[in-house]
């Protein structure tokens, strides 16, 4: 028993290390009452930062005005995120509105996906293959909020999930791990208390499509 007490201070404490080092987004892929979906992307100011420099190393991200940076932001999430639902529909993001801060918040009208889901691929590109970087993906329909999926560089940024029986769960799932599901659940928990403590509303900027 102190050994599992001992591996879940050790993971809890590096999991928010992690959470502090701009290595952790939330994305949850939401439905309201008129079919209508929207993404909704949270991570902190940092890790898009270096996700930028990153992928357009020819500019110079501190000359850029706020509102160029922003623009930037909405264009490089509207260009790396991919969705394709029951096999031959692809979702396109729209319009973006952001919330810049320390923990910055971006939310985009989503279209070209089926009211109803059966099977959805989310591939988040932009990454290289040795970061760090996890990103906690949720789906909210009018019947039901699906467990967390984690996209990591071990599922090359990659998750493929089904509805079954109701219930959304990774594609060809079989039985749970007791680690891993510890493991996902104090990132989660990790997640969500950071960006409720940290997070400080801004003016919202909307892009056109």
């Amino acid at each position: 028993m102190n050994k599992i007490i001992f591996g879940l201070l050790t993971c809890l404490c590096s999991l928010f290390a992690s959470a502090h080092s701009s290595q952790i987004a939330t994305m949850t892929l939401a439905q309201d009452q008129q079919n209508n979906w929207t993404l909704h992307i949270s991570s902190s100011f940092n890790g898009f930062r270096s996700q930028l420099i990153q992928n357009y190393p020819d500019l110079q991200m501190d000359a850029l005005s706020a509102d160029e940076f922003q623009k930037l932001v909405i264009t490089y999430v509207k260009d790396n995120i991919l969705l394709k639902a029951n096999s031959d529909f692809t979702g396109e993001l729209k319009e973006g509105a952001i919330k810049m801060g320390h923990q910055t918040d971006l939310k985009f009208r989503v279209v070209g996906l089926p009211s109803e889901l059966n099977t959805l691929q989310v591939k988040l590109k932009g990454f290289k293959q040795n970061s760090k970087h996890n990103t906690v993906f949720k789906i909210i329909d009018q019947a039901d909020t699906s467990e967390n999926f984690v996209i990591k560089k071990d599922n090359q940024f990659t998750v493929q999930v089904e509805k079954i029986n109701g219930h959304f769960q990774t594609k060809g799932e079989e039985s749970n791990l007791f680690w891993p599901f510890i493991s996902l659940n104090i990132l989660v928990v990790v997640s969500s208390i950071m960006i409720v403590k940290i997070f400080k509303p801004e003016k919202s900027e909307l892009s056109p499509a």
